[in-house]
Order: structure tokens, then C-alpha cells, then sequence
């Protein structure tokens, strides 16, 4: 796993997050949060993306509690994404009141022919061919 960071916030005195969000497939975008309740009257944030132009909702923050930690679990979308992502708005520890935004990604998995050619390095046995992609 790989943990990425690409967004800050704060909360203001009305809790209220502000913060930006970099890599949603169109650059570098202004966030804040607006209160809201779910179906079981449980409490979370929209986040809505663009507020002073053309604003419009990316996603959620479900407020969490992991030990003495207080944090939110975020999902967020786009359609420049193929599924949504779920990520975390941790506390920044050397900033009180800001928090990242970070996204534990999955390593991505060989293609199947590189796999394939690595295991036959494996047992001693040399690709035919060097260029990658190609099958022999």
C-alpha cells in the first residue's frame, strides 16, 4: 500500500472545512464541506467542489474515531474517475486544525506477460524476446 496525499483542509469556528483537492482529473480544485444528515439521522459533510462558481458535490465526510483520534473517512467522485475513492482527512499533527487528505492506494499488480516472463526468469529459463509486452 501506498499512501498518497493530495488535499489540506481546515475547519473554521463554525466547522466548516475548507480545503483543496489536487487530482481529480481536472487539476487543483476548492473544497468545503456543508452540513447534512444520512437516512439513519447520522451527521457527515458534503463536500462540494467549486463553491464560488459552478459548485457541485464530490463526495462525503463520515466523521470517524480511531482511538483518541478524530478523523473522517471521505469518499469522493468524479467522472474523470473509473469508481470512487475512498480516502481519509486525517489532523495534521504539526498544524492544529488542518487536516490531509490522503488516499492508501494499492500497488498495481505486473501485467500478465511481464509476470509471466519474470517467473520463467525465475526457473532459470530466458525470455525469447526482450522488448516488453511481446509474447513468445
Amino acid at each position: 500500500m501506498r499512501n498518497i496525499k493530495f488535499g489540506t483542509f481546515v475547519m473554521d469556528k463554525e466547522g466548516v472545512l475548507h480545503g483543496n483537492i489536487c487530482g481529480l482529473g481536472f487539476g487543483s480544485t476548492d473544497v468545503l464541506s456543508e452540513e447534512a444528515t444520512s437516512h439513519d439521522g447520522k451527521p457527515y459533510k458534503k463536500l462540494i467542489a467549486d463553491p464560488l462558481r459552478t459548485p457541485y458535490e464530490v463526495g462525503a465526510a463520515f466523521p470517524k474515531k480511531k482511538g483518541d483520534m478524530d478523523y473522517y473517512s471521505i469518499n469522493l467522485e468524479s467522472p474523470f474517475l473509473p469508481a470512487p475513492i475512498s480516502a481519509a482527512l486525517f489532523p495534521d499533527d504539526g498544524n492544529k486544525g488542518s487536516f490531509n487528505l490522503v488516499w492508501s492506494k494499492s500497488e498495481t499488480p505486473k501485467p500478465a506477460v511481464e509476470a509471466a516472463v519474470t517467473a520463467k526468469q525465475t526457473k532459470g529459463h530466458r525470455p525469447q524476446h526482450k522488448s516488453p509486452g511481446m509474447t513468445p
